[in-house]
């Protein structure tokens, strides 16, 4: 399955607006979510949320990368769906 776990994680945390929420949803550790979070802001060069005892809130810069983690998504969603069901017989 093609996939790029740091735009998953990202997109996670948007849905659930937590740490703790997304790495429940996902499966692993608050610190393991937190670790991809920060190296994919880091990449970026940019803080993707402000973070508060309240949660989680997309700053400017994370508004305008949700747009293109929701199209690399997608793209991934797409090719799944053409070649491994097709190719994994």
């Amino acid at each position: 399955m093609l996939e790029d776990y740091k735009i998953k994680v990202f997109l996670t945390l948007v849905d659930t607006g937590s740490l703790t929420a997304a790495a429940r949803r996902l499966g692993v550790t608050g610190p393991a979510v937190g670790a991809q979070l920060s190296a994919l802001e880091q990449h970026l060069g940019v803080e993707l949320f402000h973070r508060s005892n309240t949660g989680l809130e997309l700053t400017p810069s994370g508004d305008v990368f949700l747009g293109y983690a929701r199209r690399i998504q997608d793209a991934y969603d797409l090719a799944n769906r053409a070649f491994c069901n097709v190719f994994a017989k």
